[in-house]
């Protein structure tokens, strides 16, 4: 997800049977601050699946112990107060100051210093195609693109593919099938 799907999260959009978050708002900077606002494109409207069992357990631990979970349209994060280090669900998620104050001390801390957020979602679609766990297309939906074809772009490119299974399968299928040998003929004798 993009960190504007992030930070428009509510407690309605996540759906811990499906294991999916519902992006259905996003949040943008403007020159009078953050608007929180459907997404520009119809693509960018999706279910993300939440793919790792131990992020979706977490999630869920965190919706069930969050103050506000009766209140479906809470916001899924809390807010830095101003001036201090104190996060409050009741003030709204500042994308730039957990960029500031939360990712770039834990990124710089973990020996990652110079990771951008943005990063984590080109780390996810690698991943996903690498382990197969979705197909270009379901990964294309879930990244929000347009397009198939932007997705392959970006993506395909990354890591070598790995045929072992394909070859072992078409293998497997050939040496199954029982093909009558014709003779051969030579055309003009």
């Amino acid at each position: 997800m993009r960190i504007g799907d992030v930070a428009a999260v509510r407690i309605r959009d996540i759906d811990l049977r499906a294991g999916e978050v519902q992006v259905r708002l996003n949040k943008t900077h403007t020159n009078q601050g953050y608007q929180t606002g459907t997404p520009k494109s119809r693509a960018g409207r999706r279910d993300v699946p939440i793919l790792d069992d131990t992020l979706l357990r977490d999630l869920g631990d965190h919706v069930r112990s969050h103050p506000h979970r009766a209140d479906l349209e809470a916001s899924l994060w809390p807010g830095k107060v101003p001036g201090h280090n104190v996060l409050s669900y009741d003030r709204d998620f500042d994308p730039k100051g957990f960029y500031r104050y939360t990712f770039k001390p834990a990124c710089d801390r973990a020996g990652l210093t110079g990771l951008h957020f943005h990063e984590l979602r080109h780390t996810f679609a690698t991943l996903a195609l690498e382990s197969r766990a979705l197909t270009m297309y379901e990964l294309s939906v879930a990244m929000g693109h347009e397009s198939e074809a932007v997705t392959n772009k970006v993506y395909a490119h990354l890591r070598k593919r790995d045929y072992s299974a394909h070859r072992a399968a078409f293998s497997a299928h050939f040496a199954a099938q029982s093909f009558a040998v014709a003779p051969v003929q030579i055309i003009g004798s």
